[in-house]
């Protein structure tokens, strides 16, 4: 779905805004995809008393230990611990933090749907914007990227499977935000490229999410 107009802002715009004012901005991928790597190198560029990144598996991980099979009791128990972690995240959010997320949600899927919309919880009703950056990289990367061993070796209860990943590539798309109350949630929606360097991909990011790095690369 085409994004329209109205959701999305200039970077001229962005790099006015009080330098006092927190954001969110949530990169949202399939598997291999880098979004982690990409946003610690962000994360590195920023001030470290007023930035903080969650990765999407340090929810997931604990929930898939006690129940691996993604079954109703799984997903319950992950609303029930990004909750608190979702409200903390606000409150900082309005003390003027950079908050940096990893996503992977899908079109078509009601509990992803869902999902996105805590994402914009919390901000709704606040002046604080949310960036959702959809990121796409090519399958021979993608495939590349999963055999690492850094990825195979890193405990956490991320995808290796090559056959998996290409029947979740073919079976899904990423989410694409749909138009929202725009007087209750400041969004924007973008894209960003990752087939190239992570150095490419971080300076794209900051860019359309309007940083200004403290640090040099």
């Amino acid at each position: 779905m085409e994004v329209s107009p109205e959701l999305r802002v200039s970077p001229a715009r962005l790099l006015t805004e009080p330098l006092s004012r927190g954001k969110i901005i949530v990169l949202n991928g399939f598997p291999g995809t880098g979004k982690f790597t990409i946003l610690k190198r962000v994360k590195d560029l920023l001030p470290p008393d007023k930035t903080r990144l969650l990765d999407n598996h340090l929810l997931i991980d604990p929930v898939h230990a006690i129940y691996p099979d993604r079954s109703p009791q799984h997903h319950a128990l992950r609303r029930l611990l990004r909750a608190p972690v979702f409200i903390s995240l606000k409150q900082l959010a309005t003390e003027g933090y950079v908050i940096l997320m990893t996503a992977c949600l899908a079109e078509h899927n009601e509990r992803d749907a869902a999902f996105f919309d805590e994402h914009l919880a919390t901000v709704r009703g606040t002046e604080i914007p949310i960036f959702w950056i959809n990121a796409h990289c090519e399958l021979r990367l993608l495939e590349e990227r999963l055999r690492t061993p850094e990825r195979c070796g890193s405990g956490k209860s991320k995808l290796t499977d090559l056959e998996i990943l290409r029947k979740l590539l073919s079976e899904n798309s990423l989410i694409q935000p749909q138009e929202v109350d725009r007087t209750s949630v400041n969004l924007v929606v973008e894209t960003l490229d990752a087939s190239g360097t992570v150095e490419k991909s971080v300076d794209s990011l900051m860019s359309m999410t309007g940083l200004t790095p403290v640090r040099a690369h």
